[in-house]
């Protein structure tokens, strides 16, 4: 009898470990360039919204001048966010670090006209922010239109890093 408690212990004991989620990160940076040297992991993203031309190479999009506030977030699997956003004025520029992010399992990240409802928004996957961060850490974010045909948006947001041939949507 004694050995059945003990089993049935030792089995719910090792359920109980196996259903414990694990802390990784769902877009690994540990082995690009900035984590193997020991520094830190940025990527510094400028909005030029309001250029007329040389960003969007590389792209679907024909870069176009349109002035905007642009709004960065690193997102999970789920869709939520991973830690604060970046909210960019027109021709200003600010630095996310990935290192924070990658604490809080970033999947991959979210660029957004907060305020253009009519611009479509871009998603960088995990393999371009590692790219970034193998190259150069600087993306340059910028307003453009495509060949879309009949879709519901007419304009969308691109993004082109200046490491890692970095771009898109594309």
């Amino acid at each position: 009898m004694k050995r059945t408690h003990t089993l049935s212990a030792l089995l719910i004991g090792a359920a109980a470990i196996i259903a414990v989620p694990t802390a990784s990160a769902a877009c690994d940076i540990s082995e690009t360039k900035c984590a193997k040297n020991g520094g830190k992991c940025n990527i510094k993203f400028r909005n030029v919204t309001a250029a007329e031309k040389g960003s969007g190479g590389g792209t679907d999009l024909t870069q176009s001048s349109s002035a905007q506030m642009v709004k960065i977030k690193a997102i999970k699997e789920n869709g939520n966010k991973a830690g604060n956003a970046l909210t960019i004025d027109s021709s200003a520029s600010k630095t996310m670090n990935m290192d924070k992010k990658a604490n809080k399992n970033f999947d991959k990240i979210r660029i957004t006209s907060p305020s253009m409802a009519r611009v479509e928004g871009v998603t960088m996957s995990c393999a371009d922010v590692q790219n970034v961060l193998n190259g150069s850490g600087t993306c340059k974010v910028f307003h453009g239109y495509g060949p879309y045909g009949n879709e519901s948006f007419e304009y969308q947001l691109g993004y082109n890093c200046d490491g890692g041939n970095t771009s898109g949507p594309g």
